[in-house]
């Protein structure tokens, strides 16, 4: 047989592999820096180690996709549409789907249903023996009746035997023999792609596994079954509310599809459902955690529309002379991560945001960063709910007075990246060869203040929405949802809490390098370990 060439899909995923690489040493330069003007030697020589394993993890990536690639072999099958596995076609411009396929279906082949997002789903044979990085094809399934692409993950290799490895990890580590039996149950479970009740030993595991000398390659995928099983019980909340409600089946149809763009970690196709899916989410049933990790998700999805929006609208926007894009950009860009800008060019923005015909949740937004709305948590050092919910309703009411009603919209076209887009930095999202929230929720990088706007406005909308609204979505529950403790969750998750002293001398966000946290030295790897072990036994299985 000739040699095949790689998909574009999987030389799309090299290139962002190497720039993963490329941009987090920079970060870890930039860190190391650091800590040699206030740590010691030691800590100067583990921020180098660290950079390293970095480097290497990304090399690894990168070669590990290209490699499944050339192992997926042809091959037609048939379910109710039809089924094709293949790696010749040119996925890049496709429309990708990546599914976590269990243990045994991998094994021996089966059934998997799987749902796209035109919000339909679908019974889709997967023959035995399928492989990490194998595609399955599915004909005319797409959203424009296009055919749609499956991308396979899955724990099942005879080669490798990844069962024993883990399961090694796990009865060496210093804990509980009851503990390791919980972590043990764990895996099992997300092995075979079921949901982990028992996410506290999830977590012990997760930092086991993350934690180790495990070679990254099997790092990396027992990161995406660890997800998928997350993401497996936030879609069974969200499938248990819908069929309590009254929708037309067209509406569950859009509400799921949005979902799907959530969890592609891509920019919302339109802002008119998510505030539905939000609230139906955020009252469901499921764990508090598994709350605070969709509303990461959803905001960041919403934070890439309307940063698009916003962008785009500087560059098209006749107000703005061409030589004078790049200074509005910056000063947008400041207001997004949480700076304090005082300048002639702000007073001119604001006039373009408002006056603009953008949904009026690109300008509420703006407002809020405006504002400064996180200003009162960093005075009392702790999320305030209240007083950012004060700030909101005003940044509502500036809004409305301040817009003309003829150009109230939620419609917009197509809109092209452009420099200076959140977007361009995510590699994790399916539209840039990643896996989505696969690889874990990931905070956007320059974007902090923006994605805690956008998290606050979600929770606001599903606290004011009226009874009559959540019985048709399907909420019963009432008195589930807090709007103060899930503010905290997504504020902690976003700044992981790092409130710092900018170089103008103000107070704002900025993202710890979470590596720093994953990788510290054994001592303080005992003591996590501890930590979370102890979790196991203040939490309910």
């Amino acid at each position: 047989m000739k040699k095949k060439q790689e998909s574009s899909l999987w030389k799309s995923i090299t290139n962002k592999a190497s720039e993963v690489r490329e941009n987090l040493g920079k970060e870890v330069s930039k860190a190391s820096k650091s800590i040699s003007e206030q740590a010691s030697e030691a800590a100067k020589k583990k921020a180098s180690e660290m950079e390293e394993v970095i480097s290497n993890k990304a090399s690894d990536v990168s070669k590990y996709f290209r490699e499944t690639a050339k192992k997926s072999t042809l091959k037609k099958q048939q379910t109710n549409s039809e089924v094709w596995q293949e790696t010749e076609n040119n996925l890049e411009q496709e429309e990708i789907y990546h599914i976590f396929v269990g243990y045994q279906t991998a094994n021996q082949g089966g059934t998997q249903k799987v749902t796209i997002k035109s919000g339909k789903s679908y019974n889709v044979r997967i023959r035995p023996n399928s492989t990490e990085g194998s595609t399955l094809r599915l004909q005319k399934c797409g959203l424009q009746g296009n055919d749609a692409f499956l991308v396979l993950h899955t724990f099942y290799n005879p080669e490798l035997n990844l069962d024993r490895r883990i399961n090694s990890l796990v009865i060496r580590a210093s804990i509980y023999e009851r503990s390791k039996t919980r972590c043990l149950e764990a895996y099992n479970r997300i092995n075979s792609g079921l949901y982990t009740y028992d996410l506290a030993a999830l977590n012990l595991l997760d930092f086991i596994v993350e934690s180790s000398n495990i070679d990254s390659l099997i790092g990396l995928r027992y990161r995406i079954a660890s997800e998928n099983s997350r993401w497996v019980g936030i879609n069974k909340g969200l499938e248990q509310v819908l069929d309590s409600g009254n929708l037309m089946e067209v509406e569950k149809h859009n509400l799921k599809g949005i979902y799907l763009y959530i969890k592609s970690g891509e920019p919302l196709p339109n802002l008119d459902k998510f505030r539905k899916l939000d609230a139906i989410i955020l009252n469901s049933a499921i764990a508090r955690d598994l709350k605070d990790q969709y509303l990461l998700a959803s905001a960041t999805s919403m934070a890439l529309r309307i940063d698009m929006l916003i962008v785009n609208l500087i560059y098209s926007n006749p107000e703005i002379d061409n030589s004078k894009h790049r200074k509005y950009l910056s000063v947008y860009q400041q207001l997004r991560e949480g700076a304090k800008v005082d300048n002639g060019i702000i007073k001119n923005l604001d006039s373009v945001i408002f006056q603009a015909e953008i949904p009026r949740i690109c300008k509420i937004v703006y407002q809020l960063l405006r504002d400064r709305y996180f200003e009162s948590d960093l005075k009392v050092n702790k999320n305030d709910f209240h007083t950012v919910f004060r700030k909101l309703k005003k940044a509502e009411n500036f809004v409305k007075q301040m817009e003309s009603s003829e150009k109230i919209t939620n419609r917009f076209g197509n809109i092209a990246v452009q420099k200076g887009m959140l977007i361009e930095g995510v590699d994790d999202a399916v539209v840039s060869g990643g896996v989505g929230v696969l690889a874990g929720v990931k905070v956007l990088k320059g974007g902090e203040a923006l994605m805690g706007a956008v998290g606050l406005v979600a929770i606001a909308s599903t606290l004011e929405m009226s009874i009559k609204e959540k019985i048709k979505l399907g909420i019963t529950e009432e008195g589930n949802f807090s709007g103060e403790v899930a503010y905290s969750g997504i504020m902690n998750a976003i700044n992981q809490v790092s409130w710092v002293i900018g170089d103008g001398g103000e107070r704002k966000l900025e993202q710890e390098l979470d590596i720093f946290k994953r990788f510290k030295g054994n001592q303080n790897r005992k003591q996590i370990l501890q930590e979370l072990e102890t979790k196991l036994y203040s939490s309910n299985p």
